[in-house]
């Protein structure tokens, strides 16, 4: 007579399935966050970056994510409004990121950072550069220089290089905690090295303008040269404006300025402007070549210098996320690799998070930015 097997031996087959389910089961994926203008006036600089992070998980989960976990993306559109950018880093911290890749201005961030405090979830800036930053013991990091730095670097190349006497500045009060700050530095700058700054004038371009009276008021003041810190259809708008009066005065802009949008809107207007950049389009190093190839080939345009910086910035983060993806002493983890090889050069950071980034006098010639300092 067969005696019943025992109850275990019975079950045995079914445990071994739920063992090898539970096995090949996808574990969690890490969560992060982006947060950017990606509609509106600053579409372009907020799309770009979006790219940019974008394509840096991709290539990520490709290689099978961090921690032999996948990478979510949740994107959120701040639309360069402060209380937007509130709400959506709320939703993000609700959708339980371990960190977010943004903003991409600097008025934005001095609206959330002290947010982001409160809440323990730490900012990854790319393009983020206001000097209101600088020095903090917050939860914010980035990739790139600050405004003193730029502004600075361009006033003195105008003066000591190009020998420009007079200049004029037109700023845009819409992300002031870069342009003010920026122009504040270049005057400084500029007057230090014996210039002088023959008129200085703020505009918000979120309210309609009067662009050829704008324009008219600085070539009023008689400069060599006239300088706008704006997004790239503002100054465009001005190029456009400022060449119809005058067509020997020299232009130029501030980073923020040089997009690919710029040369799209601006055309013949804006051709030799000059702008002082942290990218090089020209670079002819194979990281940035395989980076540039792939950009072009996923979005179909140029990555600029704000899909660079975020694509660096976002493996910045991946990099430290995959030697322990918790939140819980992110910044310290990131902090701790530095300096971080980004897709154009080593760069470094500072113990509060501040970056340090080689920057480059450029020149748009026959609608491109060329690196010419």
């Amino acid at each position: 007579m067969n005696q019943p097997r025992p109850v275990l031996l019975r079950l045995l087959p079914v445990v071994l399935l739920a063992v090898l389910l539970v096995a090949c089961a996808e574990k969690e994926p890490v969560r992060i966050g982006f947060m950017g203008g990606v509609s509106g006036r600053f579409a372009d600089l907020g799309t770009t970056g979006r790219n940019g992070v974008m394509l840096a998980v991709e290539w990520r989960n490709e290689r099978g994510g961090v921690a032999g976990r996948k990478i979510t993306l949740s994107i959120k559109d701040d639309q360069q409004d402060p209380e937007k950018a509130r709400q959506a880093l709320k939703e993000l911290v609700a959708e339980g990121v371990t960190a977010v890749l943004g903003p991409m201005t600097s008025s934005i961030a001095a609206a959330i950072v002290p947010e982001a405090d409160r809440a323990g979830m730490l900012l990854v800036g790319g393009t983020v550069t206001t000097s209101g930053l600088t020095g903090k013991d917050d939860n914010f990091v980035r990739t790139i220089s600050t405004t003193s730095e730029y502004g600075s670097h361009a006033a003195r190349s105008y003066r000591q290089h190009y020998g420009y006497k007079r200049a004029a500045l037109i700023y845009d009060l819409a992300n002031r905690d870069y342009t003010e700050n920026w122009a504040n530095e270049f005057s400084r700058t500029f007057i230090s090295e014996g210039g002088k700054i023959v008129k200085s004038q703020g505009f918000d371009s979120r309210t309609e303008q009067d662009y050829a009276a704008l324009a008219a008021q600085l070539l009023q003041s008689k400069p060599d040269l006239v300088v706008i810190a704006a997004n790239s259809v503002d100054g465009a708008l001005f190029a456009q404006k400022l060449r119809q009066r005058d067509v020997h005065v020299r232009l130029a802009g501030s980073a923020w300025t040089g997009t690919q949008r710029l040369m799209e809107l601006g055309g013949a207007a804006v051709e030799g402007m000059l702008i002082e950049q942290y990218y090089n389009q020209d670079d002819s190093s194979e990281s940035y070549r395989r980076f540039r190839e792939a950009y072009l080939k996923r979005f179909g345009y140029e990555p600029g210098f704000a899909g660079v910086v975020a694509f660096d910035a976002a493996n910045m983060l991946l990099d430290a996320l995959a030697e322990n993806p918790d939140r819980k002493g992110l910044k310290e983890r990131i902090l701790k690799r530095a300096p971080f090889k980004g897709v154009q050069g080593d760069i470094a950071i500072d113990a509060y998070g501040d970056a340090q980034r080689p920057i480059t006098m450029t020149e748009v010639r026959d609608g491109k930015i060329i690196v010419v300092r």
